[in-house]
């Protein structure tokens, strides 16, 4: 995966987005959203991580933006501080909403591999399914 960032980084061009692997049996039935959905502020009951390389010609050239969109109905970072994951020194958290998630920007020149493991541990404290410790990546190129 760490190739596939370097790729991304380098021209821009896609995003990653992270999901965690469910326990097989989850019951959902009780989250499942009703015909007027759309209008409501439910959120899927898992996490989804994503990580978006700079993107060409855009100011913040020299950081990557990062996102996690959570089923907790309320601010991430009250959660994770909970839960003993700080947001590490130096990167810039832009939005911490109950709807659209959390976003924060990270230098480019932290490692990929560090800035997927907080991802991963903040995707799963956030999660309330039970997970399988398994995460499935997928991969979005733009041409």
């Amino acid at each position: 995966m760490a190739e596939l960032m370097q790729v991304l980084a380098a021209d821009g061009s896609g995003w990653l987005n992270l999901l965690p692997g469910i326990e097989e049996g989850e019951d959902f039935a009780s989250s499942t959203p009703g015909p007027f959905a759309i209008f409501g502020d439910r959120q899927p009951p898992v996490t989804m991580c994503t990580w978006v390389p700079p993107q060409p010609g855009r100011q913040s050239a020299e950081e990557v933006t990062i996102g996690i969109m959570h089923p907790q109905g309320r601010a991430a970072l009250p959660l994770l501080t909970q839960a003993g994951i700080d947001v590490p020194p130096g990167w810039r958290v832009t939005q911490d909403h109950p709807r659209r998630g959390l976003v924060a920007h990270v230098a480019l020149m932290i490692p990929h591999a560090d800035v997927v493991a907080w991802l991963v541990r903040a995707g799963a404290a956030l999660c309330p399914a039970t997970l399988t410790g398994m995460w499935q990546v997928e991969a979005y190129r733009l041409v």
